[in-house]
């Protein structure tokens, strides 16, 4: 896959594609759905498969005031596109000025791509103030434009919203059946405060964005990633009140692991919840529950196989990236309130 930030005031050549349109946090069952309808009619047409969303998130531009938090980044988002088989993933940079362009001046810009059919869901909108809908999208690109329709679970609309609540509440299981494998956060181990080895119970404490959606606090079960390995883990999400910390922090109990893996890359997986965080009267009293929490592991793992084989799957995947996209998705993207071009 190939990934190319794109300055919506330049021009570009690119191959003609099947585009899918969208932001797609998370990019739970219902992108996915979307997605592959663009990567089946792209292979039936013998065009490239595409993806174009933005960088930085709209939100942060329209409401920079507000907190804002995501299921996966840039990062997350292009390895599963590429792990999905997408061919191109077109990264825009988006500003104030880019968000009040007239429908009319968004429709040029995608022909400008050389996109030759679009996907999208049923309630994509763009252009000023989100006047643009696929209304306004099918007329102007009559006939070559493919709509979505609602995916639903449990008569509800699976959306990033919906998920991103069902994790801030600690849900995991519902969140994971919406996502199709298990919510996760990705970052580098650093060295906590030791009081689990302390108690007994050493943990792997993890460095990670302050833009991942934390779940709820509490006891978690679920896996680390180190590598290509899935090891079953407790994982302890809060501020430890019976120590009383000021910093919430996200730290794992690896099942029967001895290794050292201080300063590596991992990724938590959070599959159910045990319990919520509780203070103790004592250390000790905490360390006895610990025990218990670690030997609950295991049996709350079982019924999630199906789960945990797809988790699998998709994070073993070994994408096709090439050296220059990944500069590309390294560079920060900037957003300009002026054209640059003068238009």
């Amino acid at each position: 896959m190939k990934i190319i930030r794109i300055n919506p005031f330049e021009h570009y050549t690119l191959p003609p594609s099947v585009c899918a349109l969208g932001y797609f946090d998370g990019l739970h069952r219902g992108h996915q759905q979307l997605i592959q309808a663009a990567l089946t009619q792209a292979e039936k047409l013998g065009m490239e498969s595409a993806v174009l969303s933005f960088d930085p998130d709209p939100w942060r531009v329209l409401r920079p005031q507000s907190d804002l938090f995501h299921l996966s980044d840039l990062h997350d988002k292009a390895f599963m596109l590429a792990a999905m088989g997408v061919d191109l993933f077109y990264v825009v940079t988006f500003s104030k000025e880019f968000a009040g362009w007239s429908n009319e001046r968004f429709h040029e810009f995608l022909a400008g791509l050389n996109i030759q059919e679009i996907v999208c869901g049923f309630d994509y909108t763009y252009g000023r103030k989100g006047s643009g809908t696929t209304e306004t999208l099918s007329k102007a690109f009559e006939g070559h434009v493919h709509v979505i329709e609602q995916i639903q679970s449990e008569h509800a609309k699976i959306s990033s919203s919906r998920i991103e609540a069902l994790v801030e509440a600690g849900e995991m299981r519902k969140a994971a059946e919406l996502l199709g494998s298990f919510y996760s956060i990705r970052g580098t181990v650093t060295h906590g405060y030791q009081r689990g080895r302390q108690l007994g119970f050493p943990t792997a404490n993890l460095g990670f964005s302050s833009e991942e959606i934390l779940p709820a606090s509490g006891v978690y079960a679920g896996y680390v990633q180190s590598g290509t390995r899935f090891l079953p883990a407790m994982i302890n999400v809060g501020r430890n009140p019976t120590f009383n910390n000021k910093k919430k922090t996200v730290e794992a109990f690896i099942l029967d692991f001895h290794e050292d893996i201080y300063g590596k890359p991992v990724r938590f997986f959070f599959a159910d919840r045990l319990r919520q965080e509780i203070r103790f009267a004592s250390p000790e009293d905490l360390a006895d529950q610990l025990e218990r929490d670690a030997k609950a592991t295991r049996p709350a793992l079982e019924p999630l196989k199906d789960l945990l084989e797809a988790t699998e799957k998709l994070w073993r995947a070994k994408p096709e990236i090439d050296e220059e996209s990944l500069q590309a998705l390294a560079a920060p993207a900037e957003s300009e309130d002026a054209d640059p071009a003068g238009q």
